[in-house]
Parts: structure tokens; C-alpha cells; sequence
């Protein structure tokens, strides 16, 4: 069933289109919160609440062009209200860090722990208002305008922090190439200064 065939039977009172509903955006909407919070737990109970407040709401479905915006716009803010409850750095759980690697990222040539690794460490540098058009954009595949939608910004303002966002993973994937070139030329170098025992054969220098 088309999205609007649903939203339109939800507001007309059938639960089954609430559950359509659900179960269609669910794990896109886990997905979003888990990279804005970087803990399992906590996207767990905000993508909860993010339906509690679509079911509350439904009727100002009828006044919104895309649900898709109006929906990550609930989670968005939730999210948001969630780290100012924090009131501190959030840091990624174990679960968070399985669950964070997408297919398509553009570092996925890397070994998979060292994703986990590089991405934990990347959006954790990211202020929420950055690390959010990052999650829309490259993970959530919005447009412009949907993630302008959604954050209330405007489409210059959401380039902006797209752009300032892939300059600085950018900065971050070449000082990671820079440290894994490093490695390797310091264990070549210590493997060719180790000394080589030659073992002579009996008879030799007899």
C-alpha cells in the first residue's frame, strides 16, 4: 500500500495502517537514532516515543506534504531532547558500534572493525546539528529540502554544514591513510633490521 493510502486510512481510524506504518519506517527511523545518539538503549526508547507522538498527532498528518520529513522531524527532535537530557558526550555502546556499519558508506573498504572504529570516532567529533544532515543525507538518502524540512534550516544552511561535514571526514580519512602507511614502513623497517642467523652446513670453514 502507497504511503499516502495509509496515512489517509490512519487518520480515518484504522489501526492496521498504524501498524503499516510502523513497520514500513521503523528501522530507518532506529537507524537515524542510533547514529544521532551512538547508543542502542537509548534509540530504542526514542524511536518508541517518535511513534507514540505520530499516533498522538495523526491528525496533523493532513497538514504535511511529505510524512517522511514530518516523521524524521519527530525523531529528530526527540533525538535532540534526548542529548540535552545527557548532558554530556555521547559515547557509543558495543551494540550501537554492530549495528552502525551501512553498505553504503563511502569507507567501506576498510577491514570491518576498523570501520566501526573510524565511524564511532567520526560522528562522536560531530556536533548533533552536523552529525544530523550526515545521517539524512548519506544514510537516510532525504534531499535538500526534505532534511531543510526537517531540521527548519534552509538549503543553504544545510550545504553549508553538509560541506563543512565531508571536509572534515575527508581530513579524517587521509590521516588515517597517513597513520596506516606509517605502520606498515615501521614494520617493514623493523623487519629488515632484525638480524639473519645464517646456519652453516658441517664441513664449513673446516
Amino acid at each position: 500500500m502507497k504511503d499516502y493510502a495509509l496515512i489517509e486510512a490512519f487518520q480515518n481510524g484504522d489501526e492496521f495502517a498504524f501498524v503499516g506504518i510502523y513497520n514500513r519506517y521503523k528501522s530507518g527511523v532506529y537507524a537515524f537514532c542510533l547514529k544521532m545518539l551512538l547508543d542502542s538503549e537509548q534509540a530504542q526508547d526514542v524511536t518508541q516515543e517518535t511513534f507514540v507522538r505520530v499516533y498522538e498527532n495523526r491528525a496533523r498528518l493532513m497538514k504535511t506534504s511529505s510524512f517522511k520529513s514530518w516523521l524524521f522531524t519527530i525523531a529528530r527532535n526527540q533525538c535532540l531532547n534526548s542529548i540535552r537530557r545527557s548532558s554530556r558526550h555521547v559515547a557509543m555502546d558495543e551494540e550501537a558500534e554492530r549495528k552502525l556499519i551501512s553498505p553504503d558508506t563511502p569507507i567501506t573498504s576498510m577491514e570491518k572493525n576498523e570501520q566501526i572504529r573510524f565511524i564511532t570516532r567520526f560522528l562522536e567529533s560531530l556536533k548533533p546539528e552536523y552529525r544530523e544532515v550526515i545521517i539524512l543525507r548519506e544514510y537516510q538518502n532525504l534531499s535538500y529540502e526534505e532534511i531543510a524540512a526537517v531540521t527548519r534550516s534552509s538549503i543553504s544552511a544545510i550545504k553549508s554544514r553538509l560541506f563543512k561535514a565531508r571536509r572534515k571526514l575527508a581530513v579524517v580519512i587521509s590521516d588515517q591513510r597517513a597513520r596506516q602507511a606509517e605502520n606498515v614502513a615501521r614494520a617493514s623497517r623493523s623487519s629488515s633490521s632484525q638480524p639473519v642467523e645464517i646456519n652453516q652446513t658441517p664441513g664449513q670453514n673446516e
